[in-house]
């Protein structure tokens, strides 16, 4: 990558690690971990574009700050609550907000559902929706669900967590939203 557009990426990373301080000095649980999941985010994004030693030595310091926000964040106790457990929320998937989802995360589902054009995903409703889990319908019946984080099949028992997933996705849909076709 261009040093100049990664010293940015990583200055912007840099930024919101401070500012993730800022709001855990304050006890800010749910600012927190917003802040972390939009600094996650950034890191996702530029990961596979840092090319040469120094850049991915940087990557890799910058993912380890990150695992330590993450850990300090963890400790935070949640408003209203005994401990620092999530709360849940139902996302509502659309189009646009599907659209919202990082370039590099549409890329990996679509990967995922390359082998058949008649695919369908359905993502995870809770969560944050930075990085959802999904499952995908595949048109001979086969379905897979998706760790978010990873891309890797999970396994999961028949009909376990349905009732928590999107309205189906068509791999068109994703492949529009990825190619800026405006074919949605």
């Amino acid at each position: 990558m261009e040093p100049t557009k990664f010293r940015e990426s990583r200055l912007s990373i840099n930024r919101l690690c401070e500012q993730m301080d800022q709001l855990i000095e304050k006890k800010e649980v749910d600012e927190s971990r917003a802040c972390f999941d939009q600094a996650f985010g950034e890191l996702d994004e530029l990961r596979p574009k840092a090319s040469g030693d120094i850049q991915e030595r940087s990557v890799k310091n910058l993912a380890m700050k990150l695992k330590g926000m993450e850990d300090k964040i963890s400790k935070l106790k949640t408003k209203g609550t005994a401990s620092g457990s999530r709360v849940k929320n139902n996302i509502e998937w659309d189009i646009d907000r599907v659209a919202q989802l990082s370039k590099t995360f549409l890329e990996k589902v679509l990967k995922n559902m390359e082998v058949d054009s008649e695919s369908k995903v359905l993502f995870g409703t809770t969560g944050k929706g930075i990085r959802p889990n999904y499952q995908i319908e595949f048109k001979d019946g086969q379905v897979v669900s998706f760790t978010g984080s990873g891309h890797k099949p999970k396994a999961s028992p028949k009909g376990q967590g349905a009732k928590n997933l999107s309205a189906p996705f068509s791999f068109q849909e994703i492949d529009a939203i990825l190619n800026n076709t405006g074919n949605v």
